[in-house]
């Protein structure tokens, strides 16, 4: 959901591959979140698709609640594009950031590919698990997730191949119902003042230092 930063990769001829030759791609600057009064209605509602919840409570409903969804989260998390490679098997990378205690939404992107999640700092648990800095976890496309951030946020690496379905939704909302995303929606509201969106990558470890010694 965050305005994405336009980046020049440096190109140099020679070596190449199936997903396109070498680059390098400077550090660009991290993208900041978008405030929910800037979000309107009807992109809101286009972020996901939610015809599953739809076909249970209605459209009207589903939408007016996701729209309600999109705007109580958007100022928790930030996604930045560090490198992409626009062929059928090009690789991507972004850096994503979720702010203190954000519950990330049940969802898939089958439109994708497979994805491997890296945590650089912070925390997430995922099930049962608490995953700390160095831990991975891989999604091969299409499957549905979610995790809660830790108290301090968590920043992670998003690498993504290609592989996904060309004619699948780009989201998929995969909670199992409103009353579920009324229950999001009140964490979001909760934890709003908490948010602390970082201007460099690894800032989130700085907020765990401080929380430690509180």
């Amino acid at each position: 959901m965050s305005e994405q930063k336009k980046f020049e990769p440096t190109v140099t001829r020679g070596y190449s591959s199936e997903r396109g030759p070498f680059k390098i791609n400077e550090n660009p600057a991290i993208a900041t979140p978008i405030p929910a009064s800037k979000i309107k209605d009807e992109h809101a509602a286009a972020a996901f698709d939610y015809s599953v919840l739809a076909e249970k409570y209605g459209e009207e409903a589903t939408r007016d609640k996701v729209v309600e969804m999109v705007k109580a989260f958007t100022e928790g998390t930030s996604s930045t594009l560090l490198f992409a490679q626009r062929a059928a098997s090009g690789m991507s990378l972004a850096h994503v950031w979720f702010g203190a205690n954000f519950p990330l939404f049940r969802h898939s992107h089958p439109q994708y590919g497979d994805c491997l999640y890296y945590v650089i700092t912070g925390e997430i648990t995922l099930g049962k698990r608490r995953l700390g800095p160095g831990s991975t976890f891989f999604l091969p496309n299409g499957m549905p997730y979610k995790y809660t951030a830790g108290p301090a946020g968590v920043e992670l690496l998003e690498f993504r191949s290609g592989g996904g379905v060309k004619d699948a939704p780009a989201n998929t909302l995969d909670e199992l119902s409103l009353e579920a995303i009324d229950t999001l929606i009140d964490t979001y509201n909760e934890n709003h003042e908490n948010w602390q969106p970082p201007v460099k990558i690894g800032d989130v470890a700085f907020r765990q230092q401080e929380l430690d010694f509180s």
